[in-house]
Protein backbone atom coordinates (compact mmCIF):
# COMPACT_ATOMS: atom_id res chain seq x y z
CA UNK A 1 0.00 0.00 0.00
CA UNK A 2 3.07 1.99 1.00
CA UNK A 3 4.58 2.10 -2.48
CA UNK A 4 1.02 2.67 -4.09
CA UNK A 5 0.75 5.79 -2.20
CA UNK A 6 4.30 7.18 -3.18
CA UNK A 7 3.85 6.42 -6.88
CA UNK A 8 0.35 7.74 -7.12
CA UNK A 9 1.78 10.53 -5.15
CA UNK A 10 5.06 10.85 -7.28
CA UNK A 11 3.13 10.73 -10.63
CA UNK A 12 0.58 13.25 -9.74
CA UNK A 13 3.62 16.14 -8.60
CA UNK A 14 4.40 15.15 -12.29
CA UNK A 15 1.10 15.83 -13.72
CA UNK A 16 0.75 18.78 -11.82
CA UNK A 17 4.04 19.82 -13.65
CA UNK A 18 3.23 19.23 -16.73
CA UNK A 19 -0.35 20.95 -16.69
CA UNK A 20 1.88 23.75 -15.24
CA UNK A 21 3.88 23.40 -18.19
CA UNK A 22 1.33 23.85 -20.74
CA UNK A 23 0.10 26.91 -19.28
CA UNK A 24 3.17 28.32 -18.98
CA UNK A 25 4.23 27.80 -22.74
CA UNK A 26 1.41 30.57 -23.74
CA UNK A 27 3.10 33.13 -21.71
CA UNK A 28 6.48 31.59 -23.23
CA UNK A 29 4.83 31.64 -26.85
CA UNK A 30 4.01 34.97 -26.19
CA UNK A 31 7.45 36.29 -24.82
CA UNK A 32 8.96 34.64 -27.84
CA UNK A 33 6.79 36.70 -30.20
CA UNK A 34 7.08 39.87 -28.04
CA UNK A 35 11.23 39.64 -27.63
CA UNK A 36 11.44 39.98 -31.85
CA UNK A 37 14.96 38.17 -31.59
CA UNK A 38 16.40 40.10 -28.74
CA UNK A 39 17.88 37.19 -27.28
CA UNK A 40 18.51 38.96 -23.46
CA UNK A 41 14.89 40.19 -23.54
CA UNK A 42 14.28 37.15 -24.34
CA UNK A 43 16.17 35.53 -21.46
CA UNK A 44 14.67 38.44 -18.87
CA UNK A 45 11.35 37.48 -19.65
CA UNK A 46 12.08 33.90 -18.88
CA UNK A 47 13.48 34.63 -15.63
CA UNK A 48 10.68 36.69 -14.60
CA UNK A 49 7.97 33.87 -15.70
CA UNK A 50 9.48 31.22 -13.33
CA UNK A 51 7.61 33.39 -10.40
CA UNK A 52 4.57 33.04 -11.76
CA UNK A 53 4.80 29.51 -12.88
CA UNK A 54 5.55 28.50 -9.61
CA UNK A 55 2.36 30.09 -8.27
CA UNK A 56 0.82 27.81 -11.33
CA UNK A 57 2.42 24.93 -10.11
CA UNK A 58 1.32 25.77 -6.25
CA UNK A 59 -2.51 26.78 -7.48
CA UNK A 60 -3.06 22.98 -9.49
CA UNK A 61 -1.67 21.10 -6.72
CA UNK A 62 -3.97 22.90 -4.47
CA UNK A 63 -7.23 22.60 -7.18
CA UNK A 64 -6.37 19.09 -8.25
CA UNK A 65 -5.31 17.25 -5.03
CA UNK A 66 -9.06 15.77 -4.02
CA UNK A 67 -10.15 15.34 -7.24
CA UNK A 68 -7.06 13.49 -8.75
CA UNK A 69 -7.35 11.42 -5.57
CA UNK A 70 -10.47 9.93 -6.34
CA UNK A 71 -9.91 9.46 -9.96
CA UNK A 72 -6.40 7.31 -8.85
CA UNK A 73 -8.92 5.70 -5.64
CA UNK A 74 -11.43 4.64 -8.72
CA UNK A 75 -8.73 3.27 -11.06
CA UNK A 76 -6.98 1.52 -8.19
CA UNK A 77 -10.77 -0.03 -6.71
CA UNK A 78 -11.60 -0.83 -10.37
CA UNK A 79 -8.25 -1.66 -11.44
CA UNK A 80 -8.64 1.04 -14.26
CA UNK A 81 -5.19 1.03 -16.31
CA UNK A 82 -6.00 2.96 -19.28
CA UNK A 83 -4.45 6.33 -20.85
CA UNK A 84 -7.44 7.18 -22.29
CA UNK A 85 -9.35 6.62 -18.53
CA UNK A 86 -7.08 9.12 -16.88
CA UNK A 87 -6.34 11.56 -19.63
CA UNK A 88 -10.19 12.11 -19.75
CA UNK A 89 -10.31 12.29 -16.01
CA UNK A 90 -7.21 15.05 -16.18
CA UNK A 91 -9.31 16.97 -18.60
CA UNK A 92 -12.18 16.88 -16.82
CA UNK A 93 -10.21 18.02 -13.68
CA UNK A 94 -8.54 20.50 -15.55
CA UNK A 95 -12.28 22.34 -16.56
CA UNK A 96 -13.64 21.79 -13.24
CA UNK A 97 -10.37 23.65 -11.68
CA UNK A 98 -10.55 26.82 -13.77
CA UNK A 99 -14.34 26.91 -13.16
CA UNK A 100 -13.82 26.90 -9.16
CA UNK A 101 -11.03 29.12 -10.04
CA UNK A 102 -12.98 31.74 -12.24
CA UNK A 103 -16.51 31.67 -11.41
CA UNK A 104 -17.75 33.25 -14.53
CA UNK A 105 -19.35 32.26 -17.80
CA UNK A 106 -16.77 33.68 -20.03
CA UNK A 107 -14.11 31.46 -18.95
CA UNK A 108 -16.33 28.88 -21.02
CA UNK A 109 -16.81 31.57 -23.86
CA UNK A 110 -13.32 32.69 -24.15
CA UNK A 111 -11.62 29.66 -24.87
CA UNK A 112 -9.69 29.80 -21.52
CA UNK A 113 -11.42 26.28 -20.52
CA UNK A 114 -10.13 24.63 -23.57
CA UNK A 115 -6.50 25.33 -22.22
CA UNK A 116 -7.13 24.12 -19.19
CA UNK A 117 -8.59 21.14 -20.67
CA UNK A 118 -5.14 20.13 -23.00
CA UNK A 119 -3.41 20.81 -19.49
CA UNK A 120 -5.45 18.59 -17.38
CA UNK A 121 -5.36 15.90 -20.79
CA UNK A 122 -1.64 15.63 -20.74
CA UNK A 123 -1.42 15.46 -16.86
CA UNK A 124 -3.65 12.53 -17.05
CA UNK A 125 -1.44 11.17 -20.05
CA UNK A 126 1.66 12.19 -17.69
CA UNK A 127 0.12 10.26 -14.11
CA UNK A 128 -0.51 6.95 -16.13
CA UNK A 129 2.99 6.99 -18.35
CA UNK A 130 4.71 8.31 -14.74
CA UNK A 131 2.85 5.51 -12.46
CA UNK A 132 3.53 2.94 -15.01
CA UNK A 133 7.12 3.84 -15.07
CA UNK A 134 7.33 3.49 -11.52
CA UNK A 135 5.62 0.08 -11.57
CA UNK A 136 7.73 -1.15 -13.84
CA UNK A 137 10.61 -0.15 -11.78
CA UNK A 138 8.96 -1.57 -8.71
CA UNK A 139 8.65 -5.29 -9.87
CA UNK A 140 11.71 -5.13 -12.07
CA UNK A 141 15.38 -7.14 -10.22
Amino acid sequence: MSSSCSRAFGAWLAGCGAATAVIAAIGQTWLMFASRGDVARLLYGIVVLLIPSAVVFIITCLLTAIPAAIVIWLSEEFEIRSAGFFAGAGAAIGALSITVLLRSPVVWTSGVVGLFVVAGFIAGLTYWFVAQELEANEHSP
